[in-house]
């Protein structure tokens, strides 16, 4: 039987979060559809490690990288070599786990090896000079999301996000100046630019989720190795009727509040919506969230936070309305996939529809102005026909579009 190693950054089941849900679909195609044995070596520690899924074959945990190692990459590659990595290399890299990669591939004679996004890139180091197809999962254009984070950055932003506990706390404590988050961002985007474009030329083949920036990338590097993997969502499970009773005159919006862009939209949704709209009295924020987001908005009575939820379908279908212009991002959103498949209303933003084709008017409501996503939100709390209708729209055309069966053809153009 074929079989792939899969490189990732986490263990990625169950699939809860966004970057989760494309890696645990990506490896059940893969299996299903393909007939590969999936392994996994994952960049995490044995308090994530839960019983896989019936489509992993085998788990191995990559080797701790110590503070001392993580400081020591950040001087000498990021700052003084000629590649000049991204943090996020410096931070996920070790010659010991080069070392085991190498040897379990060589071991295991591998078909087909995939590294879970930019950060994992280096780590072709370790297989360069195998015979097994290599292929990079960049997933979306970083070196374009921290462009726009850097003209969103605020002093609350934190711009580490889910592995600011990966940082020395030295580090940690120096990012919580703005000047300084503001420095790493404009250095970290040329750095990113720099590796995409390097990476790309070592991988037999790219991956990225939206279409646009597949084209984009592409014609910026003269190249046709990237090509598009789309996300997909569960519709049987995302689409069921749990007959949740709705709120009146109420948003939601879900995320992984730790994460920086989610964090900052609720803050660009607080300031700039929410006081336009006049039939909104609550916004619910469905997901994990850290205590200090929590404190900032205490004193707001129409925010409020869920916290991490089992469940987050019955939370949403609460709801009148899906409220989520975002603040800045690149690829496609999970979040707006899930909710046309429940059938709810989405009010979005040009960032938050990237390279979802739906019509704006028919399937959800797109604007960049914060009095006319206001003004959309109102009439949609004033009309259940018009909620309906939009709702409906939205349900079908994700299932006729993005249930993971369909995405899963796209693996094709991998050659696997």
């Amino acid at each position: 039987m074929k079989n792939i190693l899969y490189i990732s950054s986490r263990v990625f089941w169950p699939p809860v979060d966004g970057h989760k849900v494309e890696m645990y679909h990506y490896c059940r195609g893969l299996h299903k559809k393909y007939g590969y044995d999936i392994d996994v070596y994952a960049f995490d520690n044995r308090d994530s490690l839960t019983e896989p899924p019936e489509f992993i074959n085998k788990v191995e945990l990559a080797l701790n990288i110590g503070q001392l190692e993580k400081i020591k990459n950040i001087v000498f590659k990021s700052f003084f070599s000629s590649l000049k990595w991204p943090l996020q290399c410096s931070l996920y890299f070790s010659k010991n786990n080069v070392n085991k990669i190498s040897s379990i591939i060589t071991e295991n004679n591998y078909d087909v090896v995939i590294v879970d996004m930019i950060r994992l890139a280096p780590y072709y180091s370790a297989f360069e000079n195998l015979s097994c197809k290599k292929i990079l999962d960049i997933d979306d254009m970083l070196s374009k999301r921290y462009s726009r984070q850097l003209n969103s950055l605020s002093l609350k932003t934190n711009i580490a996000g889910n592995y600011h506990h990966k940082l020395p706390g030295l580090i940690q404590r120096v990012l919580k100046s703005k000047a300084i988050k503001r420095f790493v961002l404009k250095t970290e985007i040329p750095r990113m630019k720099k590796a995409e474009k390097y990476y790309s030329e070592l991988y037999d083949k790219v991956i990225f989720v939206s279409e646009i920036e597949t084209e984009e990338f592409n014609k910026n590097n003269n190249s046709d190795k990237a090509v598009t993997v789309s996300l997909g969502v569960d519709f049987k499970y995302y689409s069921e009727n749990l007959n949740v009773k709705k709120k009146p005159n109420t948003a939601v919006f879900i995320g992984n509040f730790v994460t920086p862009a989610n964090a900052d939209s609720v803050r660009m949704i607080a300031k700039d919506i929410l006081p336009l709209c006049k039939n909104v009295n609550s916004f619910i924020c469905i997901g994990n969230c850290p205590d200090e987001l929590i404190e900032e908005f205490k004193n707001n009575e129409k925010i409020q936070f869920t916290g991490k939820v089992d469940d987050l379908r019955p939370y949403v279908e609460e709801g009148i309305v899906f409220l989520a212009p975002l603040a800045y991002g690149t690829g496609i959103k999970t979040k707006i996939l899930e909710a046309m498949a429940m059938g709810l209303p989405v009010v979005t933003n040009s960032i938050g529809a990237e390279g979802i084709w739906a019509g704006n008017g028919k399937h959800w409501i797109v604007s960049d102005d914060p009095a006319e996503i206001a003004k959309s939100v109102d009439e949609l709390m004033n009309s259940q026909a018009k909620c309906d209708e939009i709702g409906q729209n939205a349900k079908k055309f994700i299932e006729e579009n993005f249930q993971w069966d369909i995405i899963f053809e796209q693996f094709k153009k991998l050659g696997l």
